[in-house]
Protein backbone atom coordinates (compact mmCIF):
# COMPACT_ATOMS: atom_id res chain seq x y z
CA UNK A 1 0.00 0.00 0.00
CA UNK A 2 2.66 2.58 1.20
CA UNK A 3 4.59 1.73 -2.46
CA UNK A 4 1.75 2.41 -3.95
CA UNK A 5 0.77 5.81 -2.63
CA UNK A 6 4.71 6.53 -2.86
CA UNK A 7 4.41 5.78 -6.77
CA UNK A 8 1.53 7.42 -7.09
CA UNK A 9 2.98 10.90 -5.97
CA UNK A 10 5.94 10.28 -8.22
CA UNK A 11 3.72 10.52 -11.05
CA UNK A 12 1.72 13.17 -9.72
CA UNK A 13 5.30 15.37 -9.69
CA UNK A 14 6.23 14.28 -13.13
CA UNK A 15 3.25 14.78 -14.92
CA UNK A 16 3.69 18.95 -13.57
CA UNK A 17 6.85 19.15 -14.89
CA UNK A 18 6.94 21.46 -17.66
CA UNK A 19 7.30 19.21 -20.45
CA UNK A 20 9.12 21.40 -22.63
CA UNK A 21 12.01 21.36 -19.76
CA UNK A 22 15.78 19.98 -20.28
CA UNK A 23 16.68 17.18 -17.61
CA UNK A 24 20.03 16.97 -16.40
CA UNK A 25 21.21 14.67 -13.76
CA UNK A 26 24.89 15.69 -13.75
CA UNK A 27 27.41 18.98 -14.36
CA UNK A 28 28.36 17.85 -17.25
CA UNK A 29 24.96 17.07 -18.91
CA UNK A 30 23.91 20.73 -17.47
CA UNK A 31 27.03 22.04 -19.22
CA UNK A 32 26.23 20.76 -22.59
CA UNK A 33 22.06 21.78 -22.46
CA UNK A 34 23.62 25.30 -21.87
CA UNK A 35 25.79 25.25 -24.81
CA UNK A 36 23.40 24.83 -26.90
CA UNK A 37 21.62 28.00 -26.13
CA UNK A 38 21.16 30.11 -28.53
CA UNK A 39 23.06 33.72 -27.56
CA UNK A 40 23.13 37.33 -29.21
CA UNK A 41 25.65 40.14 -28.32
CA UNK A 42 22.50 42.18 -27.42
CA UNK A 43 21.52 40.69 -24.43
CA UNK A 44 23.22 38.61 -20.71
CA UNK A 45 22.00 35.84 -19.73
CA UNK A 46 21.08 35.61 -16.25
CA UNK A 47 20.34 32.42 -14.14
CA UNK A 48 18.52 31.55 -10.97
CA UNK A 49 18.20 28.04 -9.47
CA UNK A 50 15.92 26.75 -6.77
CA UNK A 51 14.94 23.27 -5.35
CA UNK A 52 11.72 23.11 -6.71
CA UNK A 53 10.32 23.60 -10.59
CA UNK A 54 6.83 24.71 -8.91
CA UNK A 55 8.50 27.53 -7.20
CA UNK A 56 6.66 30.57 -8.31
CA UNK A 57 8.62 33.63 -9.60
CA UNK A 58 7.64 36.22 -7.22
CA UNK A 59 9.66 37.81 -4.36
CA UNK A 60 9.60 37.32 -1.09
CA UNK A 61 8.02 39.98 -0.15
CA UNK A 62 4.66 38.58 -1.81
CA UNK A 63 5.06 34.86 -0.37
CA UNK A 64 2.78 36.13 2.49
CA UNK A 65 0.10 38.67 2.66
CA UNK A 66 0.91 39.76 6.07
CA UNK A 67 5.21 40.47 4.91
CA UNK A 68 3.69 42.69 2.26
CA UNK A 69 0.66 44.37 3.94
CA UNK A 70 3.21 45.93 6.49
CA UNK A 71 6.35 45.44 3.99
CA UNK A 72 6.85 49.46 5.31
CA UNK A 73 6.61 48.54 9.00
CA UNK A 74 9.16 45.73 8.29
CA UNK A 75 11.65 47.93 6.13
CA UNK A 76 11.81 50.36 9.37
CA UNK A 77 11.91 47.64 11.73
CA UNK A 78 15.11 46.30 10.97
CA UNK A 79 17.21 49.61 10.64
CA UNK A 80 15.26 51.15 13.50
CA UNK A 81 16.57 47.87 15.61
CA UNK A 82 19.62 47.43 14.31
CA UNK A 83 20.85 50.63 13.41
CA UNK A 84 24.54 50.17 13.20
CA UNK A 85 24.02 47.52 10.30
CA UNK A 86 22.62 50.40 7.85
CA UNK A 87 24.32 53.67 6.74
CA UNK A 88 22.29 56.37 6.50
CA UNK A 89 23.60 57.16 3.35
CA UNK A 90 22.91 54.48 1.44
CA UNK A 91 20.54 54.62 -0.97
CA UNK A 92 17.01 52.62 -0.44
CA UNK A 93 18.11 49.93 -2.83
CA UNK A 94 21.35 49.05 -1.04
CA UNK A 95 19.56 48.69 2.22
CA UNK A 96 16.77 46.26 0.42
CA UNK A 97 19.84 44.18 -0.77
CA UNK A 98 21.51 44.53 2.78
CA UNK A 99 18.17 43.20 4.10
CA UNK A 100 18.14 40.39 1.41
CA UNK A 101 21.49 39.72 3.06
CA UNK A 102 19.41 39.06 6.32
CA UNK A 103 16.95 36.91 4.88
CA UNK A 104 14.60 39.64 5.16
CA UNK A 105 11.47 39.55 2.64
CA UNK A 106 11.79 42.37 -0.48
CA UNK A 107 10.88 43.14 -3.53
CA UNK A 108 14.08 41.52 -4.92
CA UNK A 109 14.39 38.38 -6.46
CA UNK A 110 18.14 37.20 -6.88
CA UNK A 111 19.49 35.88 -9.98
CA UNK A 112 23.24 35.46 -11.10
CA UNK A 113 25.63 35.46 -13.92
CA UNK A 114 27.14 32.39 -13.01
CA UNK A 115 25.45 29.38 -14.39
CA UNK A 116 27.16 26.57 -11.56
CA UNK A 117 26.16 28.74 -8.71
CA UNK A 118 22.33 28.60 -10.04
CA UNK A 119 22.70 25.18 -10.30
CA UNK A 120 24.32 25.05 -6.42
CA UNK A 121 21.03 26.62 -5.72
CA UNK A 122 18.98 23.97 -7.03
CA UNK A 123 20.82 21.23 -5.47
CA UNK A 124 20.94 22.93 -2.37
CA UNK A 125 17.94 21.20 -0.55
CA UNK A 126 18.43 17.98 -1.67
CA UNK A 127 16.27 16.06 0.95
CA UNK A 128 13.69 17.76 -1.46
CA UNK A 129 11.78 15.20 -3.36
CA UNK A 130 10.59 16.91 -5.92
CA UNK A 131 13.05 18.16 -8.98
CA UNK A 132 15.50 21.23 -8.61
CA UNK A 133 15.02 24.06 -11.62
CA UNK A 134 17.35 26.60 -13.20
CA UNK A 135 15.58 28.96 -14.86
CA UNK A 136 17.66 31.24 -17.70
CA UNK A 137 17.46 34.68 -18.03
CA UNK A 138 17.17 36.64 -21.58
CA UNK A 139 18.18 40.36 -20.80
CA UNK A 140 18.62 42.81 -22.97
CA UNK A 141 21.97 44.82 -22.16
CA UNK A 142 20.02 48.29 -23.13
CA UNK A 143 17.63 47.32 -20.01
CA UNK A 144 19.96 46.19 -17.35
CA UNK A 145 20.13 48.94 -14.66
CA UNK A 146 22.90 50.20 -12.25
CA UNK A 147 22.75 50.50 -8.47
CA UNK A 148 22.22 54.33 -9.23
CA UNK A 149 19.39 54.02 -11.49
CA UNK A 150 16.70 56.65 -11.22
CA UNK A 151 13.84 54.20 -12.13
CA UNK A 152 15.81 51.89 -9.35
CA UNK A 153 14.86 54.57 -6.59
CA UNK A 154 11.60 55.01 -7.63
CA UNK A 155 10.73 51.59 -7.50
CA UNK A 156 12.60 50.56 -4.73
CA UNK A 157 11.40 53.44 -2.88
CA UNK A 158 7.69 51.49 -2.98
CA UNK A 159 8.87 49.95 -0.02
CA UNK A 160 8.95 52.73 2.44
CA UNK A 161 5.32 53.50 1.25
CA UNK A 162 1.92 51.67 3.23
CA UNK A 163 0.21 49.14 1.58
CA UNK A 164 -2.69 51.71 0.53
CA UNK A 165 -0.23 52.70 -1.97
CA UNK A 166 -2.33 52.60 -5.72
CA UNK A 167 -0.97 53.54 -9.07
CA UNK A 168 -3.23 56.38 -10.49
CA UNK A 169 -5.20 55.56 -13.53
CA UNK A 170 -3.22 55.84 -17.20
CA UNK A 171 -5.91 58.97 -18.23
CA UNK A 172 -4.19 61.11 -16.13
CA UNK A 173 -1.49 63.56 -17.65
CA UNK A 174 1.91 63.40 -16.56
CA UNK A 175 1.31 66.62 -14.86
CA UNK A 176 -1.07 64.84 -12.82
CA UNK A 177 -0.16 61.88 -12.22
CA UNK A 178 2.76 63.19 -10.24
CA UNK A 179 0.56 65.69 -8.34
CA UNK A 180 -1.53 62.50 -7.05
CA UNK A 181 -0.84 61.99 -3.06
CA UNK A 182 0.50 58.59 -3.44
CA UNK A 183 2.82 59.85 -6.16
CA UNK A 184 3.53 62.79 -4.01
CA UNK A 185 4.18 60.75 -0.80
CA UNK A 186 6.42 58.72 -2.98
CA UNK A 187 8.41 61.52 -4.58
CA UNK A 188 9.41 62.92 -1.19
CA UNK A 189 10.89 59.26 -0.35
CA UNK A 190 12.92 59.40 -3.07
CA UNK A 191 13.85 63.09 -2.80
CA UNK A 192 15.56 61.91 0.84
CA UNK A 193 18.04 59.93 -1.33
CA UNK A 194 18.52 61.76 -4.47
CA UNK A 195 17.73 65.77 -3.81
CA UNK A 196 17.69 66.74 -7.85
CA UNK A 197 15.17 63.86 -8.70
CA UNK A 198 12.85 65.85 -10.98
CA UNK A 199 9.12 65.07 -10.30
CA UNK A 200 8.75 62.83 -13.29
CA UNK A 201 7.53 59.45 -12.24
CA UNK A 202 6.24 57.38 -15.08
CA UNK A 203 3.20 55.03 -14.17
CA UNK A 204 5.56 52.06 -16.83
CA UNK A 205 8.60 52.62 -14.30
CA UNK A 206 6.06 51.64 -10.98
CA UNK A 207 4.73 48.68 -12.98
CA UNK A 208 8.32 47.26 -14.33
CA UNK A 209 10.61 44.33 -13.44
CA UNK A 210 13.61 45.50 -13.85
CA UNK A 211 17.01 43.97 -13.85
CA UNK A 212 19.41 45.77 -11.25
CA UNK A 213 23.04 45.20 -10.85
CA UNK A 214 24.01 46.56 -7.39
CA UNK A 215 27.81 47.07 -5.69
CA UNK A 216 30.10 44.69 -5.00
CA UNK A 217 30.26 46.10 -1.54
CA UNK A 218 29.42 42.59 -0.32
CA UNK A 219 31.39 39.48 -0.13
CA UNK A 220 28.34 37.08 -0.84
CA UNK A 221 27.29 38.91 -4.01
CA UNK A 222 30.88 38.86 -4.98
CA UNK A 223 31.33 35.41 -4.67
CA UNK A 224 27.76 34.64 -5.67
CA UNK A 225 27.91 37.13 -8.92
CA UNK A 226 25.30 38.45 -7.93
CA UNK A 227 22.62 40.63 -9.60
CA UNK A 228 18.36 41.42 -9.09
CA UNK A 229 15.19 41.10 -10.48
CA UNK A 230 13.68 44.56 -8.65
CA UNK A 231 9.88 43.73 -8.80
CA UNK A 232 7.69 46.81 -8.63
CA UNK A 233 3.71 46.70 -8.60
CA UNK A 234 0.68 46.18 -10.22
CA UNK A 235 -2.28 48.53 -9.49
CA UNK A 236 -1.66 48.46 -6.31
CA UNK A 237 0.95 47.82 -3.98
CA UNK A 238 -0.34 44.59 -2.90
CA UNK A 239 -0.89 43.44 -6.34
CA UNK A 240 3.62 41.79 -7.89
CA UNK A 241 4.17 43.65 -11.31
CA UNK A 242 4.54 40.76 -13.72
CA UNK A 243 8.33 39.85 -15.26
CA UNK A 244 7.84 41.33 -19.11
CA UNK A 245 9.23 39.34 -22.16
CA UNK A 246 11.02 38.34 -22.72
CA UNK A 247 12.16 37.27 -19.05
CA UNK A 248 8.88 35.32 -18.68
CA UNK A 249 9.27 31.52 -17.70
CA UNK A 250 7.41 30.55 -20.69
CA UNK A 251 9.84 31.75 -23.21
CA UNK A 252 12.76 31.34 -20.61
CA UNK A 253 15.08 27.96 -21.27
CA UNK A 254 13.78 25.61 -18.15
CA UNK A 255 16.25 23.32 -16.82
CA UNK A 256 15.38 20.78 -14.57
CA UNK A 257 17.64 19.02 -12.03
CA UNK A 258 16.85 15.44 -11.48
CA UNK A 259 19.74 13.99 -9.45
CA UNK A 260 20.27 16.74 -6.96
CA UNK A 261 22.58 14.32 -4.35
CA UNK A 262 25.00 13.52 -7.30
CA UNK A 263 24.99 16.98 -8.71
CA UNK A 264 25.76 18.95 -5.82
CA UNK A 265 28.50 16.09 -5.02
CA UNK A 266 30.12 16.93 -8.78
CA UNK A 267 29.59 20.82 -7.58
CA UNK A 268 31.59 20.53 -4.34
CA UNK A 269 34.27 18.71 -6.42
CA UNK A 270 34.55 21.89 -8.55
CA UNK A 271 35.33 23.97 -5.54
CA UNK A 272 31.50 25.45 -5.38
CA UNK A 273 30.22 24.37 -2.11
CA UNK A 274 28.52 25.98 0.65
CA UNK A 275 31.02 27.64 2.35
CA UNK A 276 31.96 29.51 -1.24
CA UNK A 277 28.50 30.06 -1.91
CA UNK A 278 28.39 31.87 1.73
CA UNK A 279 31.49 33.38 2.82
CA UNK A 280 30.54 34.34 6.27
CA UNK A 281 32.36 32.44 8.75
CA UNK A 282 29.51 30.71 9.85
CA UNK A 283 28.67 29.76 6.69
CA UNK A 284 32.04 28.16 6.13
CA UNK A 285 31.93 26.94 9.86
CA UNK A 286 28.58 24.52 8.81
CA UNK A 287 30.40 23.40 5.45
CA UNK A 288 33.51 22.35 6.99
CA UNK A 289 31.25 20.74 10.18
CA UNK A 290 28.89 18.77 7.53
CA UNK A 291 31.70 17.58 5.44
CA UNK A 292 33.45 16.06 8.50
CA UNK A 293 30.18 14.23 9.89
CA UNK A 294 30.38 10.41 9.89
CA UNK A 295 26.69 9.39 10.14
CA UNK A 296 28.32 6.02 11.64
CA UNK A 297 29.63 7.42 14.80
CA UNK A 298 25.88 8.95 15.72
CA UNK A 299 24.87 5.16 15.05
CA UNK A 300 26.85 4.36 17.99
CA UNK A 301 26.35 6.42 20.19
CA UNK A 302 22.49 6.25 20.21
CA UNK A 303 22.54 2.13 19.88
CA UNK A 304 25.99 1.51 20.88
CA UNK A 305 27.74 -0.65 18.23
Amino acid sequence: MDHTIKRIRRTKRSELEPKNATRIGSVRTFLDALEKLNRSDEEVLFYRGHSSFTYDLKPSIYRNQGWIENEHIIFKELILRCPTDFDSSESTFQTLVKMQHYSLPTRLLDITTNPLVALYFACANSNNAEAGEVIVFRIPKIEIKYFDSDTVSVISNISRRPNDFIVPPETLTLKRFNLNPHISYLLHEIKKEKPYFEPKILRSHLQSVVCVKPKLNNARIIRQDGAFLLFGVGNSKLECAQLPRPYETQDSPRILVIDKHRVKDQLEALGITKGTIYPEIESVASHIKETHFKTLDVAKSIFGF
